[in-house]
């Protein structure tokens, strides 16, 4: 099989672009996706600091290397990266090892955060006192908050996660089937810019998983290939196989449920536009009295005392 673009042997087919790429035409390939994804989501400008959320998997340690490509070499621009552990066993511990050896050779400085030092507890805690919501359910929620907490407090422009298309268009198909339109309008990427929160940028986001393993795999990039041990537990599991298997059908599945979304978002943004305030409990900002992370933890901290 060769490669549409030359005459190399081609190492990826690319159904919904109609294309066989090479080694060489594939890295490319991937590389014009993410730039052009960074022109239209962000406006960095002389002075910013970018933090770069790294979990030490495929997608963060790509993104990582893909904004230090395009970004490394510019002194007005400030790029950071930082982990965080959620209290899961060894297992975050294990991935922050590979993200740092890998953010010291490229330059960027790194830093692991915990939840137990921003909020007391551990994900490990939660699924040992709350049988009934999955432990994805707080850590998720945990995990946006602290990252928001800490971009703020190192004087972070802009948020860069390392989700890929898959990930995206699994998120949009869960808020619809769920009825939650407020949610789906939440979702990244943010281009306005609201008081108290960090805007969050995705690089990847019209890279497939599939894909990003492979590059990982030509580039020689390294990163932490084991799933969290909670993984097994998350809904978005269900999700995942129902969109694989609508790919098999059609290739471009994700990236019409992507436009589709595009097309969308600017809409239902203005009709669930409600204002940022200050939670009652920690000051981050969110919609209602208490914010939603706070409202976990109250929920765990009454559970763990009627276990005891």
């Amino acid at each position: 099989m060769k490669c549409t673009k030359c005459e190399k042997e081609a190492v990826a087919e690319i159904r919904y672009a109609g294309t066989r790429l090479c080694k060489e035409h594939f890295l490319e390939f991937i590389d014009r996706k993410v730039k052009r994804e960074i022109r239209e989501q962000a406006h960095f400008k002389k002075g910013d600091k970018i933090l770069i959320a790294v979990s030490g998997g495929k997608d963060s340690m790509l993104t990582m290397y893909q904004m230090h490509k395009i970004f490394g070499k510019w002194r007005d621009l400030e790029l950071v990266a930082v982990t965080v552990d959620e209290g899961i066993g060894d297992f975050r511990r294990n991935c922050a090892k590979v993200a740092n050896i890998y953010a010291r050779e490229l330059g960027i400085e790194h830093e692991v955060i915990t939840f137990k030092e921003y909020l007391g507890i551990t994900t490990d805690d939660v699924a040992r006192v709350d049988k009934e919501l999955k432990p994805c359910t707080y850590c998720g929620v945990f995990r946006r908050k602290v990252l928001n907490m800490y971009a703020k407090e190192i004087g972070a422009n802009y948020l860069i996660l390392g989700l890929n298309l898959d990930d995206i268009a699994q998120s949009i198909i869960m808020n619809i089937t769920r009825g939650d339109t407020a949610r789906l309008a939440r979702l990244a990427p943010h281009k306005k810019i609201r008081e108290g929160f960090i805007p969050r940028i995705i690089p990847l986001r019209r890279v497939r998983e599939n894909e990003v393993r492979l590059y990982m795999n030509l580039a020689n990039i390294p990163y932490y290939p084991k799933r969290c041990p909670y993984a097994h537990l998350a809904v978005r599991d269900v999700y995942r196989e129902f969109l694989n298997s609508l790919e098999e059908r059609d290739p471009a599945v994700k990236f019409a449920i992507l436009n589709f979304f595009d097309e969308i978002k600017e809409y239902i943004e203005e009709k669930y536009s409600a204002q940022l305030h200050p939670c009652k409990i920690c000051g981050e900002p969110t919609t209602g009295d208490i914010c939603k992370a706070c409202e976990l933890k109250l929920r765990y901290e009454s559970m763990s005392k009627g276990a005891q």
